[in-house]
């Protein structure tokens, strides 16, 4: 990739992801006025005679719903029925947000990414890069312009880190992102993160296999 075009992709990353913590800060903050809407002994839509009212409780058939007749067993089945016709993504990306308010220090970012076998670039980011020189994917800071001082980083702090992926870009994505969800669990679990996806949501597993299955 060519480089002042990635340096303008970890910009609008740090710009995107400051946005999103802004909104979601907004919505947690912003009362919510649904749970007033019924009082507690309301009926809703009027008072029904209780004669009416048709009690299941202890019936001697069961009324299955007839959308989960077939439904598979296999506790990833849905989400293959909604990915099995979705290409790869152009662009893979997750983050890890520090739980403190201070921030990931530096100097540990650092430490363990050398750990991870991640190399400072001139980019001024870290990168994992393959024995081919190819760059598997790339770690930027959270917030604009995305670098890391690497000559100031006992003192330097910031709210999360970004791993992103071009899929297309590697000979092996699925092996590639593999390491990439090592590495941001790696990190997420010694300095203590919350690993995010793009929408700034928590991540799950089911998340996590969902991406990889549209790789192979």
């Amino acid at each position: 990739m060519d480089k002042d075009l990635l340096r303008l992709v970890i910009i609008g990353l740090g710009l995107v992801v400051v946005f999103g913590f802004l909104t979601v800060a907004y919505i947690k903050n912003k009362p919510s006025r649904s749970r007033h809407l019924f009082n507690k002994g309301d009926r809703g839509l009027g008072s029904i005679d209780d004669s009416l009212v048709i009690n299941t409780e202890h019936d001697a058939f069961d009324i299955v719903p007839i959308d989960v007749v077939d439904q598979p067993s296999d506790e990833w089945g849905d989400e293959r029925n909604e990915n099995e016709n979705i290409g790869a993504p152009a662009f893979i990306q997750l983050s890890v947000v520090a739980s403190s308010e201070q921030g990931f220090n530096g100097f540990s970012l650092q430490k363990e990414f050398e750990v991870l076998g991640l190399i400072y670039t001139d980019l001024q980011i870290f990168q994992s890069i393959s024995p081919k020189n190819e760059v598997r994917f790339s770690i930027a800071c959270l917030v604009e312009p995305g670098v890391f001082p690497i000559d100031e980083m006992a003192e330097f702090f910031c709210p999360g880190v970004v791993f992103f992926m071009q899929p297309d870009e590697v000979d092996d994505p699925v092996h590639c992102f593999d390491q990439l969800v090592a590495s941001i669990n790696h990190i997420a679990h010694v300095l203590d993160g919350e690993v995010r996806d793009a929408d700034h949501g928590l991540s799950s597993s089911q998340s996590i296999q969902a991406i990889r299955r549209t790789l192979g």
